[in-house]
């Protein structure tokens, strides 16, 4: 009995890991006779603020080295903050949000 668990378990893996992966759904067959690939689909994400709302500027840190990350220096009227991977330029004197700013050298940012 146990013997047989084992081998029902094992079945998965050794069939779907010709594409490298141990998730059969992960691997895509190609027509011809190249090898498998595979795909990963990440689904767009929404960022919590958009240009024109009020960016909560008493509860997040100011970002405070802007060419660490290819960004334009501050000309002091308007401030960059990050939040969730995402930076946001934003009016010192309003806290309006002037840019969302979404790069892969930011998206590590909370």
């Amino acid at each position: 009995m146990i013997l047989s668990l084992s081998l029902l378990f094992c079945v998965g893996p050794v069939q779907a890991g010709q594409c490298g992966s141990i998730v059969a759904s992960a691997c895509e067959r190609p027509v011809d006779d190249a090898p498998a690939r595979k795909i990963l689909r990440v689904k767009p994400t929404v960022t919590p603020f958009v240009v024109g709302d009020r960016f909560p500027v008493e509860t997040r840190s100011l970002l405070m080295d802007p060419a660490r990350y290819d960004l334009a220096p501050s000309d002091g009227s308007w401030r960059y903050y990050a939040m969730a991977g995402v930076v946001y330029r934003v009016d010192a004197a309003s806290g309006l949000v002037l840019e969302v700013i979404r790069t892969r050298r930011t998206s590590h940012l909370r």
